[in-house]
């Protein structure tokens, strides 16, 4: 707190600040700190393109499900609203917080999953190819 408050913080902390505190110093149920959900993060920013696809990353690396969960809702904010790192954490504490309390209403964590591939469309023209195709016969044929 020392160090904080000689950096320029202000005290007390606001909720967000507090809520990163606690979750800096406890790992809570899920047993993770904000620091390490920061790193994983941090991990999987720097090595995912060594991987065919996000599950892939965290099914290989056995990562706690929850992380996946997190990450994924860091990278998807943290671009939508161009968020400094600061503001990323704060995220992630409360992405914790919230995970917790999943936990602690008897939810469970959704494990990570491969995707469903995309279906594979039929070979052959498209609806507008077909459409220009009978244009063309029609024009041919002096109709138009």
């Amino acid at each position: 707190m020392v160090a904080r408050c000689a950096a320029g913080n202000s005290w007390p902390p606001d909720l967000a600040e507090f809520v990163t505190l606690v979750a800096d110093c406890d790992g809570g149920k899920l047993g993770l700190k904000v620091s390490d959900v920061m790193a994983e993060y941090r991990n999987w920013r720097n090595e995912s393109y060594r991987y065919a696809s996000t599950e892939e990353y965290f099914i290989d690396r056995k990562c706690n499900p929850v992380l996946y969960q997190i990450c994924t809702e860091l990278r998807r904010t943290g671009v939508e609203r161009q968020m400094t790192q600061p503001e990323l954490e704060r995220l992630a504490a409360d992405q914790l917080v919230k995970w917790e309390k999943h936990l602690e209403d008897g939810k469970p964590i959704p494990p990570v999953r491969k995707q469903i591939a995309a279906p594979r469309h039929p070979a052959g023209p498209t609806p507008a190819q077909q459409l220009l195709e009978e244009y063309k016969r029609r024009k041919a044929a002096g109709l138009i």
